[in-house]
């Protein structure tokens, strides 16, 4: 990150210019009498680090000649802002007081939304600035498809899949299967059926942010999950989709082929628990550089990054995540030193090397190719490793070759898909396990698994999400 500096230097060079023919419009803004901006941000271990250095190198430079100082501060999760924004919304006591800037979501944003606490960037920024960014990273900070944006960009995310190449070509020579195989669920589903015969019972694959698939799958099989109209929803996703998910997901899982044991699909690559999985991009620095095998034994592991599979014979669908930093509403000073660090931390350069260090995709239209990345890295003399090498490039081939897709907010979104995530996890890993002792026990894989594979299991269990889930709209429109 030292690096940064370098380039910090150069572009503070050509902002003093700039600085100096619109003193007249700064906004209040007094090198003499700086002001504290206060971030939350969500951060952790090598994503902090990066985070903290540039805030730093902020501070040092160009807030320090505007008169900004930005305090970050990391609440270690999503959740954790929302709910300490919640607070401070309610007035609970002891309560922090809002932040200026702080990540977040769509659906995470809601409470300050309806407050009106959250400041339009369109504000404080012209259309051809906003046109410098990634058009479908603009549109995700639009809230309720407001004409205006509340959620500004600064790195985002799609998903990948992630391979234990070490494992992997055993197994693909010995079986003949090929890569090519996994482009679809249809095709990862029976490699991970032969993956269970050749390894004596284990998992193929496992993933992260069920909530995903869900979304980006429903609408590529044509009928999204829900149908949103400005702040309400309804929940209108086919019975015909939801089964052609519940088939590729559900199925694979209570039969043994995929599993979820730790908190992230990287902690069951870890163990070996599963060889696959699909998983954030900006995750490359989570993945290990060793395996514990099933000996016990450690090995240095190689990885296979791929596109996430699409169902079979449907255009291709991608995620895009990663949240965003919003702005409270506070004054006319705070406010435009809010938009004035944002700014500066994804000018192009800056916010690529940020990727490097957090595999992160840059935001501005310019600098989302690989070729680009992959140039300024090499004139910084920044050094990625292969995995994020990869990560970056299979991840910005996604991003410019697939329609994109994100979890639009609407009211009660943020509690809705939580609760659908969970339904089908606590359905999938329950289930798994009573096959499990059900073998145990003697009897037979086959027969063990039957009573799931049924349509009535189905039927019962989709019927009962649908009434819960509309129950909970209903209570959220109160």
């Amino acid at each position: 990150m030292k690096k940064i500096r370098l380039i910090s230097t150069c572009l503070l060079l050509s902002s003093a210019v700039l600085l100096q023919g619109c003193s007249s419009n700064d906004h209040g803004l007094d090198p003499d009498k700086p002001v504290t901006l206060t971030l939350w941000h969500y951060y952790s271990g090598s994503q902090k680090q990066a985070f903290d250095e540039l805030v730093d190198e902020f501070n040092e430079t160009q807030g320090k000649k505007q008169g900004i100082n930005v305090d970050a501060v990391a609440k270690g999760s999503i959740s954790n802002i929302s709910t300490d924004l919640k607070s401070s919304l309610d007035k609970k006591v002891n309560a922090p007081e809002l932040p200026n800037i702080f990540a977040a979501y769509g659906d995470t944003a809601e409470d300050m939304e309806k407050a009106d606490k959250l400041v339009a960037i369109n504000d404080y920024m012209s259309d051809e600035e906003m046109e410098e960014y990634v058009d479908d990273y603009m549109k995700d900070g639009s809230l309720y498809d407001h004409e205006y944006v509340n959620i500004f960009p600064i790195a985002k995310a799609t998903e990948i899949m992630v391979i234990n190449k070490n494992i992997w070509d055993d197994f693909a020579k010995k079986e003949q299967v090929s890569l090519s195989d996994l482009d679809t669920w249809e095709g990862l589903t029976s490699v991970s059926e032969k993956y269970y015969t050749y390894s004596g019972g284990k998992s193929f694959f496992g993933r992260d942010a069920l909530m995903n698939y869900l979304n980006a799958g429903s609408e590529q099989l044509g009928t999204p999950l829900f149908t949103i109209s400005g702040q309400k929803a309804s929940f209108t996703v086919s019975k015909e989709t939801m089964r052609k998910l519940w088939d590729q997901y559900y199925i694979p899982f209570v039969k043994g082929y995929y599993a979820k044991n730790g908190r992230f699909a990287s902690d069951d690559m870890k163990t070996e628990d599963i060889i696959a999985c699909v998983a954030s991009s900006a995750g490359a620095t989570f993945f290990p550089n060793e395996i514990v095998g099933s000996d016990g034994n450690s090995y240095d592991v190689n990885y296979i990054v791929r596109r996430v599979p699409n169902f079979a014979g449907k255009k291709s669908y991608a995620i895009t995540q990663g949240a965003g930093m919003a702005i409270s509403k506070s004054d006319e000073t705070q406010e435009y030193a809010s938009i004035q660090f944002l700014k500066w931390f994804t000018e192009k350069e800056r916010n690529t090397l940020f990727s490097v260090q957090s595999s992160y995709l840059p935001v501005k239209k310019d600098a989302n190719s690989f070729a680009s990345w992959n140039t300024i890295t090499k004139e910084e003399k920044i050094t990625a490793n292969q995995l994020v090498k990869d990560i970056v490039k299979t991840s910005m081939e996604t991003v410019s070759e697939s329609t994109l897709t994100s979890q639009k907010s609407f009211d009660g979104s943020y509690g809705i898909r939580n609760y659908l995530e969970t339904a089908l996890n606590e359905k999938c890993s329950a289930d798994a396990a009573a096959v499990k002792k059900a073998v145990q026990n003697g009897t037979s894989h086959e027969q063990a698994v039957k009573p799931y594979l049924s349509d009535a299991n189905f039927e019962k269990w989709f019927t009962q999400i649908t009434k819960d889930i509309n129950a909970k709209m209903k209570d959220s429109d109160a």
